[in-house]
Formats: structure tokens, C-alpha cells, sequence
């Protein structure tokens, strides 16, 4: 963990400045719409915006939710990602702003690697979520990922190979806690409760005892 610190030191001093997102006139209050509404709590969003560990709008032109990213380091809006209501929309997901921050969301001491926002949203209750938008690790995400007690990756079942490579990536890095887990299904499906037990094997009422 001292290796891992010092090259996160290293890399922190080295980290690029990315120029601040304008939000877009187009980008509203979530109350603004009732289908954004149902969807973030469908997809196990809503308690993350809720407690105002992610920031979640609605993108009236485009009939997206919104996540907006930020820059941990200068606390900024670099840019956003939009996930079409309309399952006929293409692309599902679009970048808005910069590609290179990963979106994070909540602050616990061990974090896990997943591949969108919703299940970043979902698992923060319990790890700290960084979505890379797909299942590519850019050198960038790199900057952004401080030394967490203990860093999992979970992407989606057809990607166990690039979860592995992942890891492999990062611990060629200096990152030696990185663990790789296998998933069954998208942690969005999954509640807090169950996320929790998936991890360290305990429920909230036995974590409390």
C-alpha cells in the first residue's frame, strides 16, 4: 500500500487539467420529468441522488438522464454522460464534454471498477462506484483512481477476460490490491443489501452486531 501511495502521489502532481463543463440550458431539475424519475429508481439510482452522491439531470433536448462528472481534483463538472429514455435511441449512451475523467460516485474506503453510471450509483452505498463507460481502462482513468483499501473489478460477465487485463494493467501500475469479481448479473440489479453480502459476505443487521 506505501508503493501504491507514493505513485498515486506521483501521479497526482502530474494530473491533467481539464478545461470545466458548461452545462447545457437543456440539462433540467429530474423532477422535470416523470419517466427520468421512474428510470433512476428502476436502475437503483435513486438513493445516490437522493444523498447527493451523484448528480443526476434531465436533458430535456436529447430525453436523456444525465450524469454529470466530476474532476475530484479541482471539484469541477468536466463533462457528463446521458442514457436515452427511448430504447430506440441511438447511441444509448452519450458522452457530453471531456472522455477522460471516469464518472465516481460515493467516498468508502474500498472501490469497485464497473462499466456504467447506474452501477456506480448502485454499489455506493457500500464501495465507491468508477464507471469507465465500457470496458476500456484509459491511461487518464489512471490519475483518478486513488489508493483504496481494496479495488475490485466488476464488469459484466461477457468481459471477464477484460476485467483480468484490467487488473493486470493496474497492478503493472503499482495498484497491488486489485481484485477481479466475477459477476453473475449487472450490479444495478442487485440492492444494497445484497450488494454488501456479494462483497464481504455480511447483511446490515449482521454488520451492525
Amino acid at each position: 500500500m506505501q508503493y501504491v501511495q507514493k505513485v498515486f502521489q506521483q501521479n497526482n502532481n502530474n494530473v491533467k487539467v481539464y478545461e470545466e463543463f458548461i452545462i447545457p440550458d437543456s440539462f433540467q431539475s429530474l423532477y422535470s420529468n416523470n419517466n427520468a424519475m421512474h428510470w433512476i429508481s428502476d436502475n437503483n439510482c435513486w438513493e445516490s441522488w437522493a444523498w447527493a452522491r451523484a448528480d443526476i439531470k434531465y436533458d430535456v433536448q436529447q430525453d436523456r438522464v444525465v450524469f454529470l462528472i466530476k474532476n475530484n481534483h479541482t471539484h469541477k463538472i468536466v463533462g457528463a454522460v446521458g442514457r436515452a429514455l427511448n430504447k430506440k435511441e441511438f447511441p444509448k449512451w452519450y458522452m457530453y464534454g471531456n472522455k477522460d475523467v471516469p464518472f465516481k460516485c460515493g467516498s468508502c474506503e474500498d472501490a469497485v471498477i464497473v462499466e456504467d453510471c447506474t452501477s456506480a450509483c448502485a454499489v455506493s452505498n457500500v464501495l465507491t462506484g468508477i464507471a469507465l463507460m465500457g470496458t476500456k481502462l484509459k491511461s487518464t482513468h489512471k490519475d483518478h483512481i486513488r489508493p483504496y483499501k481494496n479495488l475490485y473489478i466488476c464488469l459484466d460477465r461477457d468481459a471477464t477476460t477484460k476485467a483480468y487485463d484490467i487488473a493486470k494493467d493496474l497492478r503493472s501500475s503499482g495498484f497491488d490490491n486489485v481484485i477481479v469479481k466475477p459477476l453473475e448479473d449487472d450490479l444495478k440489479y442487485y440492492n444494497t443489501q445484497e450488494i454488501r453480502r456479494m462483497f464481504y459476505g455480511l447483511s446490515d443487521d449482521a454488520r451492525d452486531t
